[in-house]
């Protein structure tokens, strides 16, 4: 992941920004729905450290535990390098730091679609057209 091309955000929403540096930075989480390229996606906003420990979590729900075994070890590596990445930040001032290149949702759900279990999500923040602070679906 260190040789990983690192991609940016490109929104300059200040209020998306500004809501997904306190689920990132301060565990915050609330509702929201998604304008993504014309389909509504909605769930609970969370942070990227939340994504990865419910990812992992759910590894162990697989039927085939080899799979479930690499699953959740890949996610686990991929979690500790995030916050590996996320110390380094740490010296940096917030003006200073890289806003979240994507964005993260527990519990999500298509419009006409209600998927059979928690669904995680994880979409480019730079795809995201409209949002409202809410559960519109």
């Amino acid at each position: 992941m260190a040789n990983a091309k690192k991609e940016q955000a490109t929104t300059e929403d200040a209020v998306l920004l500004m809501f997904l540096s306190l689920a990132e930075n301060d565990g915050i989480e609330m509702n929201v729905t998604l304008n993504v390229q014309g389909t509504l996606v909605s769930g609970v906003l969370i942070g990227s450290r939340a994504y990865y420990d419910g990812i992992t979590e759910s590894a162990h729900d697989l039927r085939d535990d080899t799979m479930s075994r690499i699953i959740g070890k890949r996610f686990e590596d991929l979690k500790d390098e995030y916050v590996k990445q996320k110390q380094e930040q740490g010296d940096k001032k917030e003006d200073e730091q890289e806003p979240p290149a994507y964005i993260h949702l527990r519990n999500a759900k298509y419009q006409h679609t209600q998927p059979a279990h928690p669904a995680w999500w994880r979409g480019k923040v730079s795809s995201v057209d409209a949002f409202s602070f809410d559960s519109l679906i």
